[in-house]
């Protein structure tokens, strides 16, 4: 297919089957992140462990629990003409989450809080080498901006398990809930107000900023000059489900903050399952 997916974060965001074996057991979603010359693949531990991060138990009713992950990227099949097109095509890569059954994870969690931070993270470096990927902390604007409440956001992902002819993620809109400064349960986590649904957990969470006649400082700490207008998105962080079992209520979703994510990709720290 030709590529006419004009927004560069189509890359950095991935379609997740959950699978044992050859058996898909669930699906969600995933992005990509840059530490120096490797690739992580960034989603929820309970994704990544099918069990429930609060309780422990398994998540599905079949009590079945992943050993490998597939996930969705793109692959060039020719150089870019004149207006910057390429021929491509949707490749799907699988790799292991334990060394052998369900023993031995090869995924990281937070090095602190382990499954009581909803994140997950796997070196996929060795079988994107092929591969078009970017890299959602590459990709977003150089900026260093602080959330505010009520700030618009973007959850991007593959609300239940969409993938559009494309095929590329949805941008479904929200608002940040609640203080960013604040940590609710002592954890690094927010709260944003907005519709989501299954599969859209792993998503990666963009913060939209709109500059008016500011400066902003970018992240080797230097200033530009002031922009008359502007509008910069960076990674807020991760998207792991909903606050309650509830549908049609508050509507409240849970944000792990973007210092969760670094932690956990730096800290290095292998699942504790």
């Amino acid at each position: 297919m030709p590529s006419h997916l004009t927004s560069p974060w189509n890359y950095a965001v991935s379609y997740l089957d959950m699978l044992y074996r050859d058996q898909k057991l669930g699906s969600g979603s995933g992005f990509f992140w840059k530490l120096d010359d490797r690739t992580f693949l960034i989603s929820n531990w309970h994704n990544f462990s099918g069990l429930n991060p609060q309780t422990g138990s398994a998540i599905l009713s079949t009590a079945g629990l992943p050993d490998r992950i597939s996930f969705t990227s793109y692959k060039q099949l020719s150089e870019s003409d004149a207006d910057g097109f390429f021929d491509m095509s949707l490749a799907t890569v699988t790799v292991p989450l334990y060394d052998s059954d369900l023993s031995g994870p090869r995924w990281l969690d937070h090095p602190k809080f382990g499954r009581k931070v909803d994140i997950a993270a796997i070196d996929v470096s060795h079988v994107v080498t092929s591969l078009k990927v970017n890299h959602v902390n590459v990709v977003e604007s150089d900026a260093v901006l602080q959330p505010l409440v009520s700030q618009d956001v973007f959850i991007v992902g593959y609300p239940l398990g969409l993938i559009t002819g494309a095929p590329s993620p949805v941008w479904k809109r929200g608002t940040i809930a609640t203080d960013p400064t604040f940590d609710p349960d002592g954890l690094p986590k927010m709260y944003v107000d907005s519709a989501t649904r299954a599969g859209m957990s792993g998503s990666v969470v963009v913060a939209r900023n709109i500059i008016v006649g500011k400066k902003i400082t970018k992240k080797d700490g230097t200033e530009t000059e002031p922009f008359l207008y502007a509008v910069k998105d960076v990674v807020l962080g991760i998207y792991s489900g909903r606050l309650g079992a509830d549908l049609e209520k508050a509507q409240l979703g849970i944000v792990w903050k973007r210092s969760a994510i670094e932690e956990t990709v730096n800290g290095n720290s292998l699942a504790d399952v």
